[in-house]
């Protein structure tokens, strides 16, 4: 799409590594465009020493086993607990497909979450509520009935953050909010039908967890030029 995703990330790394050192660090998916293995192990050696820990999900675009095998299964954990907050990762990829969908052994993690009672944030690569772009919708996860039959009105599941449709935005739904998290490279014209691009710049979210079982989050935007080729299509 004309841009150079290789030096957006960068800006991206180095505005977070301008500020205080994260506790956690979470790489939503599509890590790599198809898959390669030398794609993961030149983002793992950047990433190296950015945060207290780092948490790696498959996206659509990536190979969960050879992602495993190339950075080590510790960095794709199912769940984690720091500082009072619990975090589950599920896997939402679906091999050959570009949509998403939950495994019985994924939707097992976020049960034993909810019977935890702790403050959760469950992340994970699609995004399962609507965010109103037709075309992304469609490749939403498609057993999220299942997911919000487990969570809702579970007041201690905070959030779900996702990546994947590379636009910010932070919505409820019968009580359930989702998160989602904009790409460090091409950025989604939120609210369209079809696919199109916006013209924002890259960025990233954080998040700032409190023992009260509260939070704040906010999207930082890097600056300069990234322009991109917006008669594309698709990709």
């Amino acid at each position: 799409m004309g841009l150079d995703t290789d030096r957006s990330l960068e800006v991206v790394l180095q505005q977070v590594a301008g500020g205080a050192k994260p506790d956690l660090l979470i790489v939503s998916g599509d890590i790599s465009s198809d898959g390669q293995v030398d794609a993961y192990h030149r983002l793992k050696a950047r990433l190296q020493g950015m945060a207290g820990a780092m948490v790696w999900l498959p996206g659509n675009h990536d190979d969960a086993v050879q992602m495993r095998a190339a950075i080590g299964a510790e960095i794709m954990p199912g769940s984690l607990l720091l500082e009072g907050w619990q975090f589950v990762f599920l896997n939402t990829a679906v091999p050959g497909q570009v949509g998403g969908r939950l495994a019985a052994s994924e939707l097992e993690k976020v049960r034993l979450a909810a019977s935890s009672g702790m403050p959760t944030l469950i992340f994970m690569h699609h995004h399962a509520l609507p965010v109103g772009s037709d075309w992304l919708d469609e490749q939403r996860v498609s057993n999220a009935d299942e997911l919000f039959s487990l969570i809702g009105g579970q007041t201690h599941i905070k959030a779900l953050v996702c990546g994947h449709v590379h636009q910010e935005s932070d919505q409820n739904a019968e009580g359930i909010r989702q998160i989602s998290t904009p790409s460090s490279c091409i950025q989604f014209a939120p609210g369209s039908e079809d696919f199109a691009l916006d013209s924002i710049n890259p960025g990233y979210r954080c998040f700032a967890l409190h023992g009260n079982g509260t939070f704040e989050t906010q999207v930082k935007r890097v600056a300069g030029n990234f322009a991109v080729d917006h008669s594309a299509r698709g990709y």
